[in-house]
Protein backbone atom coordinates (compact mmCIF):
# COMPACT_ATOMS: atom_id res chain seq x y z
CA UNK A 1 0.00 0.00 0.00
CA UNK A 2 2.83 2.40 0.86
CA UNK A 3 4.52 1.75 -2.51
CA UNK A 4 1.33 2.73 -4.35
CA UNK A 5 1.33 6.14 -2.54
CA UNK A 6 4.99 6.76 -3.51
CA UNK A 7 4.25 5.90 -7.14
CA UNK A 8 1.28 8.31 -7.11
CA UNK A 9 3.42 11.14 -5.67
CA UNK A 10 6.24 10.51 -8.16
CA UNK A 11 3.75 10.48 -11.05
CA UNK A 12 2.23 13.77 -9.83
CA UNK A 13 5.68 15.41 -9.53
CA UNK A 14 6.66 14.25 -13.03
CA UNK A 15 3.38 15.56 -14.46
CA UNK A 16 3.83 18.98 -12.80
CA UNK A 17 7.44 19.15 -13.97
CA UNK A 18 6.45 18.37 -17.55
CA UNK A 19 3.61 20.94 -17.52
CA UNK A 20 5.78 23.56 -15.82
CA UNK A 21 8.47 23.14 -18.50
CA UNK A 22 6.07 23.98 -21.34
CA UNK A 23 6.03 27.77 -21.60
CA UNK A 24 2.90 29.80 -22.01
CA UNK A 25 2.06 32.54 -24.49
CA UNK A 26 2.49 35.23 -21.86
CA UNK A 27 5.59 33.91 -20.10
CA UNK A 28 9.23 34.85 -20.31
CA UNK A 29 9.94 32.19 -22.92
CA UNK A 30 8.24 34.11 -25.71
CA UNK A 31 10.02 36.05 -28.40
CA UNK A 32 9.03 38.97 -30.61
CA UNK A 33 8.10 42.61 -30.45
CA UNK A 34 4.51 41.99 -29.42
CA UNK A 35 5.32 39.97 -26.30
CA UNK A 36 3.66 36.56 -26.21
CA UNK A 37 2.37 34.31 -28.89
CA UNK A 38 5.53 33.85 -30.93
CA UNK A 39 7.15 30.49 -31.20
CA UNK A 40 8.59 28.03 -33.63
CA UNK A 41 6.09 26.13 -35.66
CA UNK A 42 6.67 22.63 -36.92
CA UNK A 43 8.49 22.71 -40.22
CA UNK A 44 9.45 26.36 -39.93
CA UNK A 45 13.13 25.58 -40.34
CA UNK A 46 13.88 27.54 -37.18
CA UNK A 47 12.21 30.71 -38.48
CA UNK A 48 10.00 32.34 -35.87
CA UNK A 49 6.38 32.37 -36.91
CA UNK A 50 3.27 33.93 -35.40
CA UNK A 51 1.11 31.24 -33.88
CA UNK A 52 -1.81 33.68 -34.04
CA UNK A 53 -2.24 37.26 -35.28
CA UNK A 54 -0.69 39.72 -32.83
CA UNK A 55 -1.25 43.08 -34.51
CA UNK A 56 1.44 45.51 -35.50
CA UNK A 57 3.35 47.60 -32.95
CA UNK A 58 1.86 50.95 -31.97
CA UNK A 59 3.81 54.14 -31.19
CA UNK A 60 1.45 57.13 -30.85
CA UNK A 61 4.09 59.87 -30.42
CA UNK A 62 7.32 60.72 -32.23
CA UNK A 63 9.24 59.95 -29.02
CA UNK A 64 7.63 56.48 -28.98
CA UNK A 65 8.55 55.88 -32.62
CA UNK A 66 12.14 57.01 -32.01
CA UNK A 67 12.40 54.70 -28.96
CA UNK A 68 10.97 51.75 -30.92
CA UNK A 69 13.42 52.24 -33.80
CA UNK A 70 16.40 53.03 -31.54
CA UNK A 71 16.10 49.74 -29.65
CA UNK A 72 16.58 47.86 -32.94
CA UNK A 73 18.83 50.04 -35.09
CA UNK A 74 20.72 53.34 -35.11
CA UNK A 75 18.66 56.55 -35.17
CA UNK A 76 20.74 59.62 -34.24
CA UNK A 77 20.28 63.39 -34.60
CA UNK A 78 16.49 63.25 -34.90
CA UNK A 79 15.01 66.42 -36.39
CA UNK A 80 11.53 67.29 -37.59
CA UNK A 81 11.11 67.55 -41.35
CA UNK A 82 7.59 68.15 -42.66
CA UNK A 83 8.33 67.33 -46.30
CA UNK A 84 10.50 64.97 -48.33
CA UNK A 85 13.30 67.37 -49.21
CA UNK A 86 14.21 65.44 -52.38
CA UNK A 87 10.81 66.37 -53.86
CA UNK A 88 10.12 69.81 -52.35
CA UNK A 89 8.53 71.18 -55.54
CA UNK A 90 6.09 68.26 -55.92
CA UNK A 91 2.74 69.14 -54.28
CA UNK A 92 1.97 65.39 -53.90
CA UNK A 93 5.35 64.50 -52.35
CA UNK A 94 5.42 62.74 -49.00
CA UNK A 95 4.64 65.40 -46.40
CA UNK A 96 2.71 66.07 -43.22
CA UNK A 97 -0.91 66.97 -43.76
CA UNK A 98 -4.22 65.59 -44.88
CA UNK A 99 -3.12 64.32 -48.34
CA UNK A 100 -0.77 61.68 -46.89
CA UNK A 101 -2.45 61.40 -43.46
CA UNK A 102 0.89 62.12 -41.75
CA UNK A 103 0.62 63.87 -38.38
CA UNK A 104 4.38 64.28 -37.77
CA UNK A 105 7.45 63.47 -39.86
CA UNK A 106 11.07 63.35 -38.68
CA UNK A 107 14.42 62.16 -39.99
CA UNK A 108 17.38 60.63 -38.16
CA UNK A 109 20.60 58.93 -39.33
CA UNK A 110 21.65 55.29 -39.29
CA UNK A 111 25.19 54.02 -38.60
CA UNK A 112 26.12 54.59 -42.28
CA UNK A 113 24.74 58.17 -42.18
CA UNK A 114 21.79 57.22 -44.40
CA UNK A 115 18.47 58.86 -43.61
CA UNK A 116 15.80 57.05 -41.63
CA UNK A 117 12.34 58.65 -41.86
CA UNK A 118 9.87 58.28 -38.98
CA UNK A 119 6.22 59.18 -39.58
CA UNK A 120 3.33 59.35 -37.14
CA UNK A 121 0.27 58.54 -39.25
CA UNK A 122 -3.27 59.38 -38.20
CA UNK A 123 -4.95 58.27 -41.47
CA UNK A 124 -3.35 55.03 -42.67
CA UNK A 125 -5.75 54.67 -45.63
CA UNK A 126 -4.69 58.07 -47.02
CA UNK A 127 -1.07 57.14 -46.45
CA UNK A 128 -1.41 53.84 -48.32
CA UNK A 129 -3.34 55.55 -51.15
CA UNK A 130 -0.51 58.04 -51.72
CA UNK A 131 2.20 55.39 -51.24
CA UNK A 132 0.58 53.28 -53.96
CA UNK A 133 0.63 56.26 -56.36
CA UNK A 134 4.26 57.03 -55.53
CA UNK A 135 5.53 53.50 -56.13
CA UNK A 136 8.04 51.36 -54.22
CA UNK A 137 9.57 53.35 -51.36
CA UNK A 138 10.40 50.76 -48.69
CA UNK A 139 7.66 51.68 -46.21
CA UNK A 140 7.59 49.60 -43.02
CA UNK A 141 4.18 49.95 -41.39
CA UNK A 142 3.15 49.77 -37.74
CA UNK A 143 -0.34 50.30 -36.35
CA UNK A 144 -0.07 54.11 -36.36
CA UNK A 145 3.41 54.87 -37.69
CA UNK A 146 5.65 54.22 -40.69
CA UNK A 147 9.45 53.96 -41.02
CA UNK A 148 11.65 54.08 -44.11
CA UNK A 149 15.38 53.61 -44.34
CA UNK A 150 18.25 51.98 -46.16
CA UNK A 151 19.06 48.26 -46.41
CA UNK A 152 20.77 48.03 -42.99
CA UNK A 153 17.83 49.73 -41.24
CA UNK A 154 15.36 47.42 -43.00
CA UNK A 155 17.44 44.38 -42.01
CA UNK A 156 17.60 45.57 -38.39
CA UNK A 157 13.81 46.06 -38.29
CA UNK A 158 13.08 42.60 -39.69
CA UNK A 159 11.20 40.64 -37.03
CA UNK A 160 10.17 43.81 -35.14
CA UNK A 161 6.48 43.39 -35.98
CA UNK A 162 6.52 46.06 -38.70
CA UNK A 163 5.23 44.93 -42.09
CA UNK A 164 6.44 46.06 -45.51
CA UNK A 165 3.86 47.84 -47.66
CA UNK A 166 3.92 46.27 -51.13
CA UNK A 167 1.69 47.81 -53.82
CA UNK A 168 3.59 46.53 -56.86
CA UNK A 169 1.75 43.60 -58.49
CA UNK A 170 5.07 42.38 -59.93
CA UNK A 171 6.52 41.78 -56.45
CA UNK A 172 6.17 38.13 -55.48
CA UNK A 173 5.94 37.29 -51.79
CA UNK A 174 7.38 33.83 -51.09
CA UNK A 175 5.27 31.22 -49.31
CA UNK A 176 5.54 31.12 -45.53
CA UNK A 177 5.51 34.91 -45.13
CA UNK A 178 2.62 36.99 -43.84
CA UNK A 179 0.33 38.39 -46.55
CA UNK A 180 -2.17 40.82 -45.07
CA UNK A 181 -4.53 42.85 -47.27
CA UNK A 182 -3.72 46.54 -47.19
CA UNK A 183 -6.30 49.28 -46.69
CA UNK A 184 -6.10 50.10 -50.41
CA UNK A 185 -6.84 47.69 -53.27
CA UNK A 186 -3.65 46.33 -54.77
CA UNK A 187 -1.56 46.75 -51.59
CA UNK A 188 -0.34 43.98 -49.30
CA UNK A 189 1.41 44.09 -45.94
CA UNK A 190 4.07 41.42 -45.44
CA UNK A 191 6.92 40.43 -43.16
CA UNK A 192 8.98 39.66 -46.28
CA UNK A 193 11.44 42.54 -46.59
CA UNK A 194 13.08 42.51 -50.01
Amino acid sequence: MRMRGVVTVVAAVLTLTAVGGCGDDEGGGSTGAGGGGYGQSAGSGGRLMDTEPQGRPSAPTMADIEAFVSTRTTCTDLHMEDRDSDHEDDPEAEATGKLWGIKERAVCWDAKRMGVTLMSVDDMKSFQTQARKRGPAGYLVGEDFVVTGGPSTRADLRGSGLLALVCDPETEIPSGYTKEKGLVDGCTLTDFFS
